[in-house]
C-alpha cells in the first residue's frame, strides 16, 4: 500500500515540472523604417508605443505579444514634415510567423506652390522655383501651379526667370519656407514694359 506522503510528492513533483515547462511563448514585435529624417513619430500597438529618433532605420516594441494574441502596427503620431504609413507586416497574430518585422515607410509631405496672374496678355513668362521651371503657355492666364510641389519646411523662392515679349512681370509673396499646407498666394504681376 502506498502512504499518502507518496502520492502528496508525486503531485508537486507533476505541478513543479509542468510549471518548468513556462507559460506561452511570446514574441517580439519590430521592423524595419525607410526614410525616416524628422523626429516625432509614435508608432503604436494596441496600447503599447514606442518613438524611434530622427535617422532610426528599426524599433522594437517594449512588450512582446503571446502566442495567438493579435498584433496591429500603427502610425499614432507622424513626424514633422513627414507623412509615414505601414507598409507590410503590421497585424496578425503572435506565433503565426517565427518573427514580427513590419516595415514602415517614411516620405517628406510636399505642397504645391502657385498663385494668381494678372496682366499677362502674351505667351512666353518663365517662372521658376531653383531648378523646377514652369512656363504659362497661354496668353491671358491668370493663376499658376509649379510642376514640382515643394517639401514641407523646405525653403521656395520664386523668380521671373524670362520676361514675355513686351512686359515686365514682378511678383510678390513669392518666397519664404513652406508651410503645413498648399501655397496660392504668390501674385504674378504683368504690365507693358
Amino acid at each position: 500500500m502506498k502512504s499518502p506522503f507518496a502520492y502528496a510528492v508525486a503531485a508537486l513533483l507533476i505541478t513543479t515540472g509542468l510549471a518548468a515547462c513556462g507559460g506561452k511563448a511570446t514574441y517580439p514585435v519590430s521592423g524595419t523604417i525607410l526614410g525616416l529624417n524628422n523626429a516625432g513619430m509614435i508608432l503604436s500597438n494596441n496600447s503599447d508605443t514606442v518613438a524611434p529618433a530622427a535617422g532610426a532605420t528599426s524599433f522594437t516594441f517594449p512588450t512582446q505579444v503571446s502566442y495567438g494574441e493579435n498584433y496591429n502596427i500603427a502610425v499614432q503620431t507622424q513626424p514633422a514634415h513627414m507623412t509615414c504609413v505601414v507598409t507590410s507586416g503590421g497585424s496578425g497574430t503572435g506565433g503565426q510567423y517565427l518573427s514580427i518585422n513590419a516595415v514602415v515607410g517614411c516620405s517628406q509631405t510636399t505642397h504645391a506652390l502657385g498663385g494668381t496672374i494678372t496682366g499677362l496678355t502674351v505667351a512666353g513668362l518663365v517662372l521658376g522655383n531653383g531648378s523646377d521651371n514652369t512656363n504659362t503657355p497661354v496668353a491671358g492666364a491668370t493663376t499658376f501651379t509649379m510642376p514640382t510641389p515643394v517639401a514641407d519646411g523646405a525653403f521656395y523662392g520664386l523668380t521671373v526667370q524670362t520676361q514675355p515679349p513686351g512686359l515686365k512681370c514682378t511678383i510678390a509673396n513669392g518666397s519664404g519656407t513652406m508651410g503645413t499646407a498648399d501655397i496660392a498666394t504668390v501674385a504674378v504681376s504683368c504690365n507693358p514694359g
